[in-house]
């Protein structure tokens, strides 16, 4: 079913972008990238200081999946994270070229790595994982049946509405049977494209997140 947003209310969101291994110092000390190249890219979510009290510590478990959400028929892919009972989700414009590559990489690898880049002074720095994900074929992949010209800014602005929305929130299921959700997390995927939408937030900063308790 093809979810129909809204453009009415106002917006709140946490944004994420892609950076690669080289410009992390974080894996340089971890074997998790272990046969991954330097510029191989990584999916990266700021945690704010009131969403670093929900992501677990200790033994964890994690799973990843990548899904299409039909949205106005914009090809909107999600990316959801599962850290125990913390779910982590990323939208981002599949018809978007940078996009676009990074998933071609990360399929191919058959894995993602991943930073949760906590705010400063907080005791915990960031925390790190490269899950495997599925090489086969998604069914959106070759865009059939979605605008595929649509303006970035009309695409962004349909996802900061999802993000706001509070859909993903009420039909969210865990992936991980052993978990009971407790928390979710949504935030877009900044990248070149749509750097001037982003009114002034950088990709590392840590903006307020719609960060919640189910």
């Amino acid at each position: 079913m093809e979810a129909l947003i809204s453009l009415d209310a106002a917006p709140s969101f946490a944004v994420g972008d892609i950076t690669n291994l080289q410009q992390l110092s974080e894996f340089n000390t971890s074997e998790l990238a272990d046969g991954l190249p330097a510029d191989f890219p990584v999916l990266r979510c700021p945690i704010p200081t009131d969403g670093a009290s929900f992501l677990p510590t200790g033994d964890i478990r994690y799973e990843m999946n990548i899904a299409c959400l039909p949205a106005n028929d914009l090809p909107v892919m999600t990316m959801l994270l599962q850290l125990n009972d913390v779910q982590i989700y990323w939208l981002a414009d599949f018809t978007d070229p940078e996009v676009r590559a990074a998933y071609n990489r990360w399929k191919e690898a058959g894995r993602l790595p991943v930073l949760l880049d906590f705010n400063e002074g907080n005791k915990r720095d960031c925390t790190l994982c490269v899950p495997e994900i599925s090489r086969k074929r998604l069914e959106f992949e070759d865009l059939h049946g979605f605008k595929k010209d649509a303006p970035a800014d009309y695409v962004w602005k349909i996802m900061t509405k999802i993000a706001d929305s509070g859909l993903l929130q009420h039909v969210a299921v865990s992936v991980l049977p052993e978990f009971r959700l407790e928390s979710m997390l949504v935030n877009l995927l900044a990248t070149k494209r749509v750097e001037q939408l982003i009114k002034g937030r950088s990709h590392g900063a840590k903006p307020n997140a719609n960060f919640t308790s189910s």
